[in-house]
């Protein structure tokens, strides 16, 4: 009768836990499938510098699409076609909550990628600060 029990009790515990890992588990559909389709971000040509917003989704997309087109030995980014000028020269950027400037990403080097180099403001580290100051 003992017996019995104990494995009544084991086959419970055994699905509760099943039950636990299934409801917690991440099971998000991941890479460009999660990304909102209204979540904006902003990039900058290096051939005309002009600057403008494009959806995330489309970004990520788009740069997916180069790399499977055009693969290169080394890791590098590759440009996104310009809505300006038509030319391969769209890399990811930020624009500056102090100064307004938009600039690409990691312009400061062996900084926060978000650094600006016109004011030297980055959001990155304004949030951990205050997170430090709690």
């Amino acid at each position: 009768m003992k017996n019995a029990i104990y494995a009544a009790v084991i086959v419970v515990c055994i699905l509760v836990a099943v039950l636990v890992f299934v409801k917690t588990r991440g099971g998000g559909a991941g890479g460009t499938a999660s990304i909102d389709e209204t979540e904006q971000i902003w990039v900058k040509c290096r051939q005309c510098n002009a600057s403008y917003q494009m959806g995330k989704k489309k970004f990520y997309e788009e740069l997916e699409e180069k790399a499977k087109a055009n693969p290169t030995p080394m890791m590098m980014t590759p440009l996104l076609t310009c809505q300006k000028c038509g030319k391969d020269g769209i890399m990811k950027a930020h624009k500056c909550e102090k100064c307004g400037e938009v600039f690409f990403e990691n312009s400061v080097p062996n900084d926060f990628a978000d650094r600006c180099p016109k004011c030297k403001h980055s959001e990155t580290e304004a949030i951990r600060k205050a997170r430090l100051n709690q």
